[in-house]
């Protein structure tokens, strides 16, 4: 005989309740489940989570809330609830007692499977969707290491969301108030708002020229009621018993009568000794206090900074700690993101100061003006607040450089919380790490770059946003060299991809122009058939925030250019027999219909490429994704003649956004 009973001093903590074995295999041979006893204490939400497995719930004690997916219902003593696989769900004790369970679960991998099959990713991607990026600073122009972070990443999913019909809004603009415009300017000898209005216009400009549309752009130094919408929403986040107006000691150069912060600090990270500016360190990601940098400087002269008392208002970030805990709990952030702020809210998050001895930015009075990172939160939230009063509600995903990491996901969501704006904030953060040249670092002061324009003026739109993305820093540093960069057309998919389409015009003329309907079906274009809509599927679920990834999305798009290669080398002989004609309408109709697909899918990454093959198949708009691939039209006429699809022809397209 086997028993076992319950013992809550036997049990370990894990998904955030208490659990302790029961029986399972290891103790029964051939028994076909595991089991545990499980408690969940008073007051306490136990982790969201999903397992493959089927799971049941068995009530020994207390009530709560089992929450699965959308549904939720409170359970007690005797009841049993089954969680399907793959269903996310929790557990939400509200009571003063502990609820008491016997979980019983079981692997049955064609539930599994079946599960999975019931919710396609394009069903979890929103009708409406708003994908922000944070502004780029307005200090000098855009290279190629700017454009691989979220800029051409968030336009590839915004195509995408639009081809399957969502209502998706690109919302950017330029961070005109960094101290970095303002550093800029007194290296330049000029005034702030000029570098930022023709350093701003040079960006968009850029953007504009790699294919990325931006629905709204927030440019505060062109906007007259940026300020003042700005110092509302301060108002209330002062309000907050967490702001305090206090005096600290803050870095100081003697020489250029400057408050050294940000931009003008330059320092090496006392955390993890890397160079490193004012307030942030971009290595590892930590904030700090310009004074804190060891060999601290002023950036403009090179002077020693010393310290002198300023004050000023300021945040205790920590009054938010378990609010913030809470919301990222159920927002999705990308592992490196959420590696770094679970380690910054177990060490203490520092204050945050509110308002810099500055001249540059909101002003608000004594010589100071709001800290520009947090006029960029502010700014957000506003065109968040905006987009959602004038469009309806959204979901909002933010595509954003891990060195960003503590401003968005958490100096951003504590001002919403002290603002009363929570309900604006992101749902998804996608974070890129760092595209560096010839091992290291772009830089804009050393000339170690390769600047954007030239690239695309040199190779075309299409050529750079695919080398981006095939080698966007997704997780991890990637790397170019200035021989790869000066090659960026000979990327295998986008020759592969030329070699392919530029066969139709042998198909043209032997179909006359026109679309063949189906005839009869062989193995072989069944399963291609088939193979259209399984890397669909695949592609879609490459768009979730939590599965995001560019370089998989284009190697899936080359394994599909290289399928339907593969398909027209192996079946063309038998177009030319004449009992199999039937057999060749469909061979025919499926290598259209391969078009047709490859312009829906590779919309998001070479758009102009995707929009002339979509034109040349008579097909009206921008190119539509289908979740089941549909024909064309038997009888459906192609342009004539098929498309001259050359690197040149690329090149010289016009933005077709």
């Amino acid at each position: 005989m086997i028993s076992r009973a319950f013992d809550r001093s036997a049990m370990s903590w894990s998904y955030e309740m208490h659990l302790q074995p029961m029986l399972s295999a290891t103790d029964i041979e051939g028994l076909p489940f595991g089991s545990v006893f499980g408690s969940v204490p008073a007051h306490t939400v136990s982790k969201r989570h999903a397992h493959h497995d089927g799971e049941m719930f068995i009530v020994l004690a207390g009530k709560a809330v089992v929450v699965l997916g959308d549904e939720e219902r409170e359970f007690g003593p005797g009841e049993v609830v089954h969680l399907s696989p793959f269903g996310y769900h929790e557990i939400r004790n509200e009571s003063d007692e502990p609820f008491d369970i016997v979980s019983v679960y079981w692997e049955h991998i064609p539930s599994a499977v079946a599960a999975l099959d019931k919710l396609p990713p394009h069903e979890r991607l929103p009708e409406r969707a708003l994908v922000f990026c944070p502004p780029p600073t307005p200090n000098g122009g855009l290279h190629l290491g700017h454009l691989s972070g979220p800029y051409v990443r968030a336009d590839m999913l915004v195509r995408a969301l639009r081809s399957m019909g969502r209502d998706a809004r690109y919302v950017t603009g330029t961070d005109d108030h960094q101290s970095y415009v303002a550093a800029a300017a007194r290296l330049r000898g000029t005034d702030p708002a000029a570098v930022a209005k023709a350093e701003g216009d040079a960006i968009i400009a850029t953007l504009r020229a790699a294919g990325v549309g931006c629905d709204r752009l927030t440019r505060p130094s062109a906007d007259p009621e940026h300020a003042d919408r700005i110092r509302v929403l301060l108002d209330r986040v002062v309000s907050s018993p967490a702001v305090a107006e206090e005096e600290r000691p803050t870095a100081y150069c003697p020489t250029c009568d400057l408050s050294v912060h940000q931009a003008f600090a330059r320092g090496f990270c006392a955390h993890c000794g890397a160079s490193s500016d004012g307030e942030i360190c971009e290595a590892c990601g930590r904030p700090n206090e310009a004074r804190e940098l060891t060999e601290l400087h002023c950036r403009i002269c090179g002077t020693p900074a010393v310290t002198r008392p300023e004050r000023a208002l300021w945040l205790d970030l920590n009054a938010y700690t378990e609010q913030l805990r809470e919301y990222l709990r159920g927002a999705y952030t990308s592992p490196d993101l959420q590696a770094l702020v679970e380690r910054l809210l177990d060490e203490g998050l520092p204050g945050y100061r509110l308002g810099r001895t500055t001249e540059w930015g909101v002003a608000l009075g004594d010589g100071q003006a709001l800290d520009a990172w947090a006029d960029l939160a502010l700014t957000f939230l506003d065109a968040a607040r905006s987009e959602s009063e004038q469009g309806g509600p959204a979901k909002i995903t933010l595509l954003l450089g891990y060195d960003n990491s503590f401003y968005y996901a958490v100096l951003l969501p504590i001002l919403a919380f002290a603002a009363g704006l929570a309900e604006y904030l992101p749902a998804s953060f996608v974070t890129n790490q760092f595209l560096h040249l010839e091992g290291e670092k772009f830089s804009t002061s050393r000339g170690h770059a390769v600047w954007a324009d030239d690239a695309l003026a040199a190779a075309g739109p299409d050529a750079v946003r695919l080398a981006l993305l095939r080698n966007a820093p997704e997780g991890r540093v990637t790397q170019l060299s200035h021989e790869s960069a000066g090659h960026l057309a000979e990327d295998p998919l986008y020759r592969g991809a030329q070699e392919w389409l530029g066969g139709f015009a042998a198909l043209d003329e032997e179909c006359a122009g026109k679309v063949p309907g189906t005839g009869a079906w062989t193995d072989a274009h069944r399963e291609f058939y088939r193979h259209l809509n399984l890397i669909t599927r695949q592609l879609d679920g490459l768009l979730l925030p939590e599965s995001f990834s560019a370089r998989g999305y284009v190697r899936l798009l080359e394994s599909f250019v290289a399928r339907a290669a593969e398909f027209r080398a192996t079946d063309t002989p038998t177009r030319r027999v004449p009992s199999l004609a039937e057999e060749a309408r469909t061979s025919l109709a499926l290598e259209y219909l391969a078009a047709k697909a490859f312009a829906a899918l590779a919309w998001p990454v070479t758009p102009d490429l995707a929009q002339q093959v979509w034109d040349w198949l008579g097909l009206s708009g921008h190119p539509v994704r289908e979740a089941d691939w549909s024909f064309l039209p038997t009888g459906a006429a192609c342009l004539s003649p098929a498309p001259e699809l050359t690197t040149v022809a690329l090149a010289a397209a016009g933005d077709r956004s």
